[in-house]
């Protein structure tokens, strides 16, 4: 599988050497190099998350952990509590969560605070390109779920 690559600051091309485990330092690299499946992002390092936003999709931000053997991607889609009827829309979200292929419904805890999101995780271990990708189908995945919440919230979709 070919390495990703990542335009150098003198326009030449390098590319990413597959790597024994992804760590902060290795995945801020690679998203501080703008994956042209990603576009234009911007990359923050906050404690031990990677802050990636994607500039192209509306300033969306995706969280990333890497640890052990996995890497953990995350997508704070909105406030439990500003979703009507929990209950009836998180049996929705269980019942069709498998439509969402490569990301999970879950519930986070943020400052106090419940939030739905939606993650993914991989092996820390994979290529680049696969990083990459998965971020790309999160990113993707969590502007349908947003439609879903507001559609939801909308009353456009029965329980």
């Amino acid at each position: 599988m070919p390495a990703a690559q990542r335009k150098g600051g003198d326009g030449s091309r390098r590319e990413f050497a597959d790597l024994a485990n992804w760590n902060l330092a290795s995945l801020t690299e690679l998203f501080a190099s703008d994956p042209p499946a990603l576009g234009d992002v911007d990359v923050a390092i906050e404690g031990d998350v990677l802050r990636v936003t994607l500039k192209e999709k509306g300033h969306l931000d995706v969280f990333v952990v890497a640890g052990g053997d996995q890497i953990l991607a995350s997508v704070m889609l909105a406030p439990a509590e500003s979703v009507p009827e929990r209950g009836a829309f998180e049996r929705l979200a269980l019942k069709t969560h498998k439509l969402v292929p490569l990301s999970t419904f879950g519930i986070s805890t943020v400052n106090g605070e419940e939030w739905y999101e939606l993650f993914g995780s991989l092996s820390a271990r994979s290529a680049a390109e696969i990083v990459v990708e998965e971020i790309a189908v999160l990113a993707s995945n969590a502007e349908d779920a947003a439609n879903l919440i507001q559609e939801w919230r909308n009353g456009e979709i029965a329980a």
